[in-house]
């Protein structure tokens, strides 16, 4: 699916394409981990707006597919989220409007396609050498395979969760003690602990002496087809028999918290020595913030997908 037609664009002109748009939406990705949700009113919505005309050499990008689903909805209309972000590259346009250009889609540098709502009747019937159809995806591709012959030799680049995408856009960001971000890279570096001087603090030990439960799950979509819901039964038995148990919160047990809430962390936080990071599907380099979620509350996180996690 991830092949490059329309060889005969020059060498230069392409890579001009490449680096601006990989810095565009790299660069949002790395802001969407550390920033949820834009609420943006429409007063600063058109400010940025009016920016955007005045720009110089704008890249213009059509979301083909529609704009409310993620991860679409976190750019944004026109340059708002690359700026917001303060962006190594602002002149980037982005909009879902087929008509901006009077329906000419030759004139738009990139068009996106979400891998969520694909539809081989819905394409664009004209296509211009010189701009780059992306295919983008957060979503397992488990759970929504591309499998229509009509998009074999479709796609220019690919932007999603896979480490080998063209434009990688994980879950998470992995920096160094300085800061940098480092990973995650299909050939990760780690550096041990013991090198940097890092000890436990008395009352991070402290608190890890206090916690008196073993493992908690969060889930709501309890049939799956990676069949994490079948771990889960077996390692609940398994623990029965030494007088432990599995607690899981949500549509899927009997306990509950506030989903999305700093409650459900403080739950994690105080109690819990071990969490269940099972990912919905196996799929390669699928690894969601459920890892991220166990980490951040002193956790440790039992996994379970197809990805490797030494990256």
């Amino acid at each position: 699916m991830n092949s490059k037609p329309f060889k005969f664009i020059s060498a230069l002109e392409r890579s001009l394409k490449i680096l601006v748009i990989l810095f565009c939406f790299s660069s949002v990705f790395i802001a969407w981990v550390h920033f949820s949700g834009h609420n943006y009113n429409n007063e600063t919505t058109k400010a940025y707006q009016v920016i955007a005309k005045g720009s110089k050499n704008l890249k213009y990008i059509l979301f083909w597919t529609r704009a409310d689903f993620a991860p679409f909805y976190y750019y944004g209309k026109g340059q708002t989220a690359f700026i917001k972000n303060n962006c190594s590259h602002v002149n980037c346009f982005v909009t879902s409007n087929r008509k901006l250009f009077n329906s000419k889609m030759t004139k738009f540098d990139a068009i996106l396609f979400n891998g969520r709502n694909l539809d081989s009747f819905d394409l664009p019937k004209v296509r211009s050498p010189n701009q780059m159809y992306i295919y983008m995806m957060t979503e397992s591709a488990d759970n929504y395979p591309v499998c229509d012959p009509v998009f074999n030799n479709f796609f220019n680049w690919t932007a999603t969760y896979r480490l080998d995408s063209d434009i990688p856009m994980t879950y998470m960001v992995i920096r160094n003690m300085s800061g940098e971000i480092v990973g995650p890279k299909m050939k990760m570096e780690w550096v041990s602990l013991d090198s940097q001087n890092v000890s436990l603090n008395e009352k991070f030990y402290t608190r890890m002496q206090m916690k008196r439960k073993t493992v908690a799950w969060f889930a709501s979509k309890c049939s799956t087809l990676g069949g994490r819901e079948t771990a889960v039964n077996r390692l609940q038995k398994a623990l029965s028999s030494y007088g432990l148990t599995i607690d899981i919160y949500g549509a899927c047990g009997d306990l509950y918290c506030r989903k999305n809430d700093v409650s459900c962390d403080e739950i994690l936080r105080r109690d819990y020595l071990f969490y269940l990071a099972f990912e919905n599907s196996l799929a390669v380099d699928y690894v969601t913030e459920k890892v991220v979620r166990a980490l951040q509350n002193d956790v440790v996180p039992i996994v379970y997908g197809k990805a490797d996690y030494s990256r």
